[in-house]
């Protein structure tokens, strides 16, 4: 973990991704987006870098050449400068290494998944990795869209490449909620609101669509609204609540959060907290922390 700033550093904007944060666990927020600590990524988040990176510039070539031998060629390529990623010497993985090999084999299966998604040859882009900056209802909102594209219609269409598990029904509001608010960027940007988001989870060939509304942005840009009000309050109160739950077993600064740590030990008491979790060891131990 970094060091924290000299000062703590108000966020002056979010991304539907801080968000997402603010809405899990104000505590974390405040770790990580005002105090500015910042925890290691782990292999999966280096994996899911890397092939969004290989999706990425497959897309910036002319049609006809985004073929699955030219991701090949791509992810050779782009390979060398994996290790030089900053999470990189925190995941221990040595040259020639069984762990290597599984890292590729990952990445991989996260971009020859997405050839069974869609043709990527037929796909009309209108912008790929596009930075974004508007104000929402009074919320300055920020974010990178993985991919802008028409479809048949003359439509725009709101896409965004996943390589993580596909989440069952009860837990796919929040991912599309932030659809809706790249799409309420766009429209606020461009003045053309995009009328369809799609979720492309490249590893299981799997692809998760909403429509956009203009009340299904709305009622995002109410969400931030909301977690933008709840921030400066919590800052001007100088309490940031924690908000314990299944999450905190992979939270690093759990061991620093008393509620946190309560909570994770009690999940492993009671059998609901994974083995794998980082906090399976931590949360096996007595007494108080601070």
């Amino acid at each position: 973990m970094e060091q924290q700033r000299e000062e703590r550093v108000m966020p002056d904007g979010l991304s539907p991704s801080s968000i997402e944060l603010w809405r899990q666990c104000p505590k974390r927020f405040e770790q990580e987006k005002v105090l500015g600590f910042r925890s290691p990524g782990g292999i999966d988040s280096v994996i899911g870098t890397f092939v969004h990176l290989v999706l990425e510039l497959l897309m910036e070539r002319p049609a006809h050449e985004r073929t699955i031998d030219a991701a090949k060629e791509i992810l050779r390529a782009e390979w060398p400068g994996v290790r030089e990623v900053d999470d990189w010497p925190v995941l221990g993985i040595e040259p020639d290494s069984e762990a290597e090999r599984d890292f590729k084999r990952r990445a991989w299966a996260g971009v020859r998944g997405y050839f069974e998604i869609e043709n990527p040859q037929r796909v009309e882009v209108v912008a790929r990795e596009r930075y974004l900056s508007a104000v929402c209802d009074g919320v300055p909102l920020r974010g990178i869209i993985d991919r802008l594209d028409r479809d048949v219609f003359d439509d725009v269409v709101v896409s965004d490449y996943k390589t993580g598990k596909v989440p069952i029904p009860a837990f796919r509001e929040p991912k599309f909620r932030q659809l809706n608010l790249y799409a309420a960027m766009v429209e606020q940007v461009d003045g053309v609101r995009p009328n369809e988001g799609r979720l492309l989870f490249t590893t299981h060939a799997r692809t998760l669509a909403t429509t956009i509304t203009a009340e299904s942005v709305d009622e995002a840009v109410g969400t931030a609204r909301d977690a933008w009000d709840e921030l400066h309050a919590a800052e001007t109160a100088g309490e940031y609540e924690a908000q314990p739950g299944p999450l905190c077993g992979w939270c690093p600064f759990v061991i620093d959060c008393p509620a946190g740590l309560a909570e994770v030990r009690e999940r492993r008491k009671a059998g609901k907290l994974k083995s794998h979790a980082p906090a399976w060891e931590l949360a096996g131990t007595e007494g108080n922390i601070g």
